[in-house]
C-alpha cells in the first residue's frame, strides 16, 4: 500500500481497491442465500428453519474468525506502516497459528457436547435430525473457516485486494456446483448442503495459503515469536467484529425462540429467509468497510492524515447513497426475493414477504453503523467499535424483538433490526464527533484530493 497513493488519492485508484472487497462479501452472501435456496427448494421447509436453529453455531465460528482476522490484520498493517516489517511478519504467522489451534479445540468441542447444544439453541422433535446432521458436519470446518478469513484480511493488508475475489469466488463456485451436485444430483438433503460448505470453506482456505507460500508478498510466514500480549489486543481490537457475527447468531437464537412461539416451525422457516436477505444486502457494507479499513490503519500509521480525510469523503457517499438503493431494492424486491424461497401463497411465503419488507427500514441506517463500527477497529480502538456493535447488532436488537413483539406480535419481530439500526446512530455520530482531534480526520471533508 505505501506506494499506491503516492501520486495522491483518485477515485479509480481508490474504487480498484476497495471494489474487490464489496464484490467479495456480495458473494459470499449470494452463495450463503442460494444455499439456503437449494435446501428450501430441493429438501423442504422444515430443512430450512433447521438452518435458521443451527446458525448461531455458525455466527460464532464466523465471528471469532473475523475476530482474530480484523483486530491483527489492524495491528499489522499499523506496523507495516511504520516500516516494521519483520515484526508484522512475526505477527502475522503467530496468529495464524492461533486460529489453527482455537479450530481444532471448537471441532472436539463441538462434538463432545453437541446434543446439549442442539437442544439449547431450541430444535424441536420435528427438526432435532436436519439440526444434528448440519450441525457435526459444519463443525468438522471450523479451523478452515478461521484461517480463509485471516488469509482474506492479510491478503488485503499485503496490497492485493483483488486477490481476494478470487478467493472467495473460487470457493463460492466450489460451493454451489457441490450444492447442486449432493443436494439435487445424490439426493444427500441437508447433510450436501453442510459437505458443500465445508468443501467451499477449505477452498478458500487453501487458495489462501498458496498466496502467502508461492507469491513474492510483503508478508511472509516465518518463524515467530510468542507474544501474547499481541494476542490479545488482537481480541480487543477485534472484539467488534466478532459482536457483529456472533451477534447474529445470539440474535437469530432469540428471534428462533419468539418466531417458535408466534407461529411455529413455518414461521422459523420465513425468519431464515428474511435474515438471508438481511445477510446479503448488509454485504454490500461490510464489503466496503472491509476494503477500506486496510487504507485507514496504515495512512493513520504512517501519519498521512490528509489521504484519510479523502477516504472518509468517497466513505461518506458511498454508504449514504448505497443505504437509500438498497432500502429500496428490499422494499420493492420483498415478493420476489421471497419467492425464490417458498411458492406464492404459502403460509411461509406470505410471512417472509411482509417480514422482508420491514427489513427495508433498517437500510437506511445501516451504512453509517457499519462504517462507524469498522472505522474505530482500523484506528486500533476496539473498545469504541465494539460498542457500536453491540448496540446496533445485540442489545438493541434483543430488546426491540422482545419489546416490538410484545405489542405488535410476529410483526414486531420484523421491526427489531430497524428499531437497532435507528437508535444505534446516534451513538455512532457522537462518537464520530468525541474522536475527531484524537485521530486527525474530518468526516465533513470535501477536498478533492491528498
Amino acid at each position: 500500500m505505501e506506494h499506491l497513493f503516492d501520486n495522491g488519492v483518485k477515485t479509480g485508484t481508490f474504487a480498484k481497491f476497495v471494489a474487490p472487497s464489496v464484490i467479495m462479501l456480495v458473494v459470499i452472501g449470494l452463495y450463503y442465500t442460494v444455499d439456503s435456496i437449494f435446501v428450501a427448494n430441493f429438501v423442504g421447509s422444515d430443512a430450512l428453519a433447521s438452518l435458521s436453529i443451527v446458525y448461531p453455531i455458525q455466527g460464532l465460528v464466523w465471528g471469532i474468525s473475523v475476530m482474530l482476522a480484523a483486530g491483527s490484520s489492524a495491528i499489522v498493517a499499523i506496523k507495516m506502516g511504520e516500516g516494521k516489517q519483520r515484526e508484522a511478519n512475526e505477527k502475522f504467522t503467530l496468529i495464524c497459528l492461533v486460529s489453527a489451534a482455537i479450530g481444532i479445540f471448537m471441532i472436539l468441542a463441538g462434538f463432545i457436547f453437541i446434543e446439549p447444544i442442539i437442544r439449547f439453541l431450541g430444535a424441536t422433535e420435528l427438526l432435532w435430525d436436519y439440526c444434528r446432521e448440519y450441525a457435526q458436519i459444519l463443525l468438522l470446518a471450523t479451523p478452515a473457516a478461521f484461517l480463509g478469513v485471516l488469509f482474506e484480511y492479510f491478503i488485503r493488508v499485503d496490497g492485493r485486494p483483488g486477490f481476494t475475489l478470487m478467493l472467495y469466488l473460487s470457493g463460492g463456485i466450489v460451493h454451489l456446483g457441490l450444492d447442486y451436485v449432493f443436494i439435487v444430483l445424490c439426493d444427500w438433503g441437508i447433510k450436501g448442503a453442510a459437505w458443500a460448505t465445508l468443501a467451499g470453506m477449505a477452498t478458500v482456505m487453501i487458495v489462501g495459503a498458496a498466496y502467502f507460500v508461492f507469491q513474492d508478498t510483503k508478508l511472509k510466514l516465518v518463524l515467530p515469536k510468542w507474544d501474547g500480549k499481541y494476542v490479545a489486543n488482537s481480541m480487543l481490537n477485534g472484539s467488534s467484529e466478532m459482536v457483529t457475527e456472533s451477534s447474529a447468531g445470539i440474535t437469530t437464537f432469540f428471534f428462533n425462540m419468539i418466531v417458535l412461539r408466534l407461529a411455529g416451525e413455518d414461521g422459523v422457516a420465513a425468519l431464515s429467509v428474511v435474515l438471508n436477505t438481511h445477510y446479503l444486502l448488509i454485504s454490500v457494507h461490510l464489503g466496503y468497510i472491509t476494503g477500506v479499513a486496510p487504507l485507514i490503519s496504515y495512512f493513520y500509521g504512517a501519519k498521512e492524515y490528509l489521504k484519510v480525510n479523502v477516504f472518509l469523503k468517497y466513505s461518506r457517499v458511498f454508504m449514504l447513497s448505497s443505504s437509500v438503493v438498497l432500502a429500496i431494492l428490499c422494499f420493492i424486491g420483498a415478493p420476489y426475493i421471497a419467492m425464490a424461497f417458498e411458492e406464492k401463497g404459502t403460509p411461509v411465503y406470505e410471512m417472509a414477504e411482509v417480514g422482508i419488507r420491514y427489513l427495508s427500514a433498517a437500510f437506511l441506517f445501516t451504512g453509517i453503523n457499519v462504517f462507524a463500527s469498522g472505522f474505530f477497529t482500523a484506528y486500533g480502538n476496539g473498545q469504541i467499535s465494539a460498542l457500536i456493535s453491540l448496540s446496533r447488532a445485540l442489545i438493541m436488537v434483543i430488546i426491540g424483538a422482545f419489546l416490538l413483539s410484545w405489542f405488535f406480535g410476529l410483526h414486531g419481530v420484523w421491526l427489531a433490526l430497524a428499531f437497532a439500526e435507528i437508535t444505534t446512530t446516534g451513538l455512532a455520530l457522537f462518537m464520530f464527533r468525541r474522536y475527531k482531534d484524537e485521530y486527525h480526520y474530518d468526516l465533513l471533508y470535501r477536498g478533492s484530493g491528498a
